[in-house]
């Protein structure tokens, strides 16, 4: 309870600035870009979502996820991940790049098999096969081109839906080391005979997978009253897939190190299921991120983040930065217990980390405010207003320039 307090007070503070960063008639979460394949032998689009504390001047990098079907959930996902990030503190900022389909049947599949799960020809399947080259587009052309053009850490995250889950366990199971975590959404595993059930079965249990995380979303979609415990011993075609689910859990319970998460959405079906599990991937694989103390606690300390932060480091495997909302919410914390040293100490060290957010040089400006600097808390409103227009920060430097 104390922690929602804390944030249903400090939340419009928190959000204003990053809002206000938009134009007034548009708000604008990516850019497209387009870049030719050669493998492919077409011109790619993706989309891209930067977080806002990226810019001139900022020393942040962030991990990246690439996310197939970007069509249909990059917006759901850069919601969610700018929110569980720079609100909440609940994970580190992530750039997202979302891949648009051309031919999504061909890129999504790792052979060609144009049957339905129950062996009915397929006509719409007949392109299939080409899950090879797309990987190797993956690899050698667009994880290149975003990691020379956008500060980008090692860490590396794939996730997909369906025959997007599909070709995640594929890169699991045949590439590890291409990525760090993997999210599997309600995967299409039934594709050519469960193929890809027989090969996770010998190599998840003789590979060493230290360091690699996998999320494994699954939806209801068995018959009306059939459950999870019934459906291993029914035969009906119509609850093929979560059996084949069930087999794949007890797959990776074999597995060699790898750090995984099976979960089943009994409310969701294979469409609705992508949503509710985006979020609860994002907070499984980033679960070591959030401090372990509540944000009130005033042993909270400089040094506790930067120490938490380190560990942090250590099993992400990259340089983490403590997430900017969480720090500026301890340094308001400190402000209105005026605790004026801690406070500067935490508005400091998120300037430190990102030098190029408006919003936090108003926060320290409010610090100034507090202890009657009001030369240096002018100093940093216009800081701020340099770096994104802000009504609130316009309004009280006003109020300062014209000496009240």
């Amino acid at each position: 309870m104390r922690a929602f307090l804390i944030l249903f007070v400090l939340l419009p503070a928190l959000c204003f600035g990053q809002s206000a960063k938009q134009s007034d008639s548009q708000i604008i979460i990516g850019t497209k870009q387009t870049l030719h394949s050669n493998i492919l032998k077409e011109d790619r689009e993706v989309w891209v979502y930067v977080p806002k504390s990226a810019g001139a001047g900022s020393k942040a990098k962030f991990p990246v996820m690439y996310l197939l079907d970007g069509e249909a959930f990059f917006t759901s996902m850069a919601g969610t991940a700018d929110y569980l990030s720079t609100v909440v503190g609940k994970m580190p900022e992530m750039i997202i790049v979302g891949i648009r389909n051309t031919d999504r049947v061909r890129d999504l599949t790792p052979t060609h098999y144009p049957f339905w799960a129950s062996g009915e020809p397929a006509n719409d399947l007949k392109s299939s096969g080409g899950g090879a080259n797309f990987m190797a587009f993956l690899e050698k052309e667009l994880m290149p081109y975003i990691e020379t053009r956008y500060p980008t850490q090692p860490y590396r995250m794939l996730v997909g839906h369906s025959l997007g889950g599909l070709t995640v366990l594929q890169a699991l199971v045949h590439q590890p080391a291409l990525f760090t975590s993997y999210v599997a959404i309600d995967p299409s595993i039934w594709w050519d005979h469960q193929r890809i059930m027989q090969q996770a079965a010998q190599t998840l249990a003789q590979k060493d997978y230290a360091g690699k995380s996998l999320f494994y979303a699954v939806a209801n979609t068995m018959d009306k009253g059939m459950d999870t415990v019934r459906v291993v011993q029914d035969k009906a075609q119509n609850n093929h897939n979560v059996r084949g689910h069930l087999r794949f859990r007890e797959t990776l319970r074999k597995s060699k190190n790898l750090a995984w998460a099976w979960r089943y959405y009994p409310e969701d079906n294979h469409g609705s299921v992508p949503f509710p599990a985006q979020y609860d991937a994002l907070r499984y694989l980033f679960k070591k991120f959030e401090l372990d103390k509540e944000l009130d606690d005033s042993t909270i300390t400089v040094d506790y983040i930067k120490n938490h932060f380190k560990a942090v480091s250590a099993l992400l495997q990259y340089p983490v930065l403590p997430a900017q909302g969480t720090v500026n919410t301890l340094g308001y914390i400190s402000l209105e217990n005026k605790r004026y040293d801690k406070a500067y100490q935490f508005f400091k060290m998120n300037l430190d980390n990102y030098p190029t957010v408006g919003n936090l040089h108003d926060s320290i400006g409010d610090y100034y405010l507090a202890v009657g600097d009001k030369k240096k808390a002018m100093e940093s409103f216009r800081k701020a207003l340099s770096l994104e227009e802000v009504a609130d920060t316009r309004r009280k430097l006003k109020l300062l320039e014209a000496g009240q």
